[in-house]
């Protein structure tokens, strides 16, 4: 069966934007975005957006914000499917195919940054410093945009959520003193949807499922918020960095003439947590969560007559080789597992010129 569509497609947009400052520690943003789309559905809209900066001290920054968004579908994936082309074989198809459409959302955050210094030297140079940070945001989507893998395709499926709603909190800390660097992030989110309005027939409406109290997956997500299939409650990063002497290594140090040296040597690690992404009809569970640690070690030093650096580096991915399951093959749009890394090693070479 032969289902050709060719479609261009042009997207154009004109916005304005203004900086003012009220006061020493008070920065006004605004701006004004109109957007045309003209593709499979020709649609426009007027966003506004409007934030604050208040810097009551040198190192303590708020900042808060509203944007209004208007987000068109990647034009491969918002193509209509002639979904009648199907009926009588075994592939027939039941349900709605109404048009992708672009996503409108109202978008609130707000957060501060805080830094500190100590360990200062008597030039007040020479600092440690931490810098703590902590961010909010609340996102209130109509036609919300979500895609995934319906079967064996080439290219991904798009379709739209009626209402979505995304809000979450992240975390982030840093910490530098001397040659030593340490830092890590923590994010807590989740994003619901309810109720598919375009190519509705990705949804089955024919098989009624007990874990979703008898209802088809179709009837379910019309009547329930569910969490979408990217959804992860907890994402977290860490990691940490020794340089020795801050500084490529000369050549002679390089080279042992002055005997070893550990100069331009920086040694790495870092690792990655998930809470686990969703799984199960509709999304309603999720898989367990994991944690990868990786490793590295990389050596910057200068050959001779040559005031730009090479860097020699050797990676270990996924140090204690955990084996982790990303995708299960079950979830919305999810067609086949996923595996994370098994451990690897890596070595490059690099050269600025």
């Amino acid at each position: 069966i032969t289902d050709n569509v060719s479609k261009l497609g042009w997207l154009a947009a004109v916005y304005a934007q203004d900086e003012w400052k009220l006061t020493n520690q008070l920065t006004m943003n605004y701006g004004l975005r109109f957007d045309q789309m003209d593709q499979f559905v020709s649609v426009n809209q007027l966003s506004p957006r409007l934030s604050f900066t208040y810097k009551p001290f040198e190192n303590t920054t708020f900042h808060a914000g509203y944007a209004r968004y208007f987000t068109p579908p990647v034009l491969v994936e918002a193509a209509p499917a002639n979904i009648g082309l199907f009926n009588g074989t075994t592939g027939q198809l039941s349900g709605q195919s109404d048009p992708v459409l672009p996503e409108r959302s109202h978008y609130f955050d707000a957060g501060v940054d805080q830094k500190f210094k100590f360990g200062c030297g008597s030039d007040g140079k020479n600092c440690s410093n931490l810098d703590l940070g902590v961010d909010a945001y609340y996102k209130i989507a109509t036609d919300l945009i979500d895609n995934g893998l319906f079967g064996q395709a080439l290219v991904l499926s798009a379709f739209n959520y009626a209402r979505g709603y995304n809000e979450g909190i992240e975390f982030k800390a840093k910490y530098a003193t001397g040659n030593f660097q340490l830092y890590g992030n923590l994010s807590v989110a989740q994003q619901r949807a309810s109720d598919p309005v375009s190519n509705q027939y990705l949804f089955d409406n024919t098989t009624a499922l007990a874990d979703l109290g008898g209802l088809t997956a179709l009837a379910y997500a019309q009547t329930h918020f569910l969490y979408t299939d990217h959804n992860q409650f907890v994402t977290a990063s860490a990691g940490a960095l020794y340089s020795f002497c801050g500084r490529p290594a000369t050549a002679a140090e390089a080279f042992g003439d002055n005997g070893f040296s550990w100069c331009g040597v920086k040694l790495s690690a870092d690792m990655v947590y998930g809470s686990g992404l969703r799984n199960g009809d509709d999304n309603i569970s999720s898989l367990p969560g994991y944690t990868q640690v990786n490793i590295g070690i990389k050596r910057e030093f200068l050959l001779p007559n040559d005031p730009k650096p090479m860097t020699i580096r050797f990676d270990v991915v996924n140090l204690f080789d955990t084996i982790y399951e990303i995708r299960d093959g079950t979830g919305i749009g999810v067609f086949a597992p996923q595996f994370g890394p098994r451990r690897g090693f890596f070595l490059g070479i690099s050269k600025k010129i």
